[in-house]
């Protein structure tokens, strides 16, 4: 990062989701100074969006725009071997990948080529980082909660043994096979990053040809991000809400039985496959980006027998500190 700089630096951050986009925006001005601002928007109305973005992106040539990467086809894998042509994959120092199609990228390019896109993160490596100081630990479950879907990894000494990218407008979640891979034990060749680069991507180009994405940062800045405090590393427990606000938000109470439905299903998913016969999961952190209600909490804890933490995240806040990260 630059420590002086003559123009106002702006990182401009994009959360899609079917119903509502979130526009989050961070300014650090030339004297030290720095303030932020967040929109959210119905994503039909496509044009204002874009209006939004391009009102701070002219404020400053030092600008950035990133996204939070809401294809279905993103997700992660525990080794860095597997490699198919028409995905991009990324490897992480822990000998894990995470990856996403690359014509999904094109497509994302292609919707926001009025603004242009300059990192592409995945949900995978937002939730690493967020429980950065958890997954050096004993085996737990870490579970990202956002409107569209929820990103759920099960790590063990910074491996990673489990991923699935769970859809919830798909009651059925498929579980991809090739998620439910050994660590392996060769040495892996690392391509460190945390983001795609879409800056030398062509969305007019055949997909077959496409190139290396440029500029790929090293994971090891994450190692420079501050660590989260002492005294919030303590979850905050989602407050309890009064049997009558449930009984007039019955809605509510329906989407987070969806998604325990949705996590019951991935770790049977987990228990099932013999290749973690003597693995037992009794911890789940869930990174909160929506407000859930303590009934998931209640779900997961009265009928899987988890020991539950939640923390509350601001993805917008989230997505931008890896930008700043990326930049570095």
């Amino acid at each position: 990062m630059f420590k002086n700089f003559l123009y106002t630096q702006i990182y401009i951050n994009i959360i899609a989701n079917t119903q509502e986009t979130v526009i989050y925006v961070e300014e650090l001005h030339s004297n030290g100074s720095s303030d932020n601002y967040e929109e959210v928007f119905n994503s039909t109305k496509k044009a204002e969006i874009y209006e939004y973005i391009q009102l701070f992106a002219n404020k400053s040539p030092i600008h950035y725009i990133s996204i939070l990467d809401n294809s279905p086809s993103y997700g992660a894998i525990s080794t860095c071997d597997a490699k198919e042509d028409n995905f991009e994959y990324i490897c992480t120092p822990e000998g894990w990948s995470y990856y996403t199609s690359k014509i999904d990228l094109l497509e994302l390019q292609g919707r926001y080529h009025k603004v242009g896109l300059d990192f592409v993160f995945s949900s995978f490596i937002i939730l690493s980082n967020f429980f950065k100081d958890k997954i050096s630990n004993d085996m737990a479950m870490y579970i990202l909660i956002n409107e569209d879907n929820l990103t759920l990894s099960i790590f063990e000494n910074s491996k990673l043994f489990f991923a699935a990218n769970l859809d919830m407008e798909n009651k059925d979640s498929d579980l991809n096979d090739e998620l439910l891979m050994d660590i392996d034990d060769e040495e892996l060749d690392l391509e460190n990053s945390v983001s795609v680069d879409l800056e030398s991507i062509n969305v007019d180009d055949d997909i077959d040809s496409l190139d290396e994405f440029d500029d790929i940062e090293d994971l090891d800045t994450f190692d420079d991000m501050d660590e989260f405090s002492q005294d919030v590393q303590e979850e905050d427990l989602v407050a309890e809400k009064p049997s009558e606000d449930l009984l007039e938000d019955q809605s509510g109470f329906g989407v987070d039985y969806h998604r325990f439905s949705l996590i019951q299903s991935a770790v049977k998913n987990f228990y099932q496959d013999n290749k973690f016969d003597s693995k037992f999961i009794e911890t789940v952190y869930i990174a909160d980006s929506v407000g859930i209600s303590n009934e998931l909490k209640k779900f997961l804890e009265e009928e899987m027998f988890l020991n539950v933490f939640v923390r509350k995240m601001d993805l917008g806040h989230e997505l931008c500190e890896l930008a700043k990260v990326e930049l570095k």
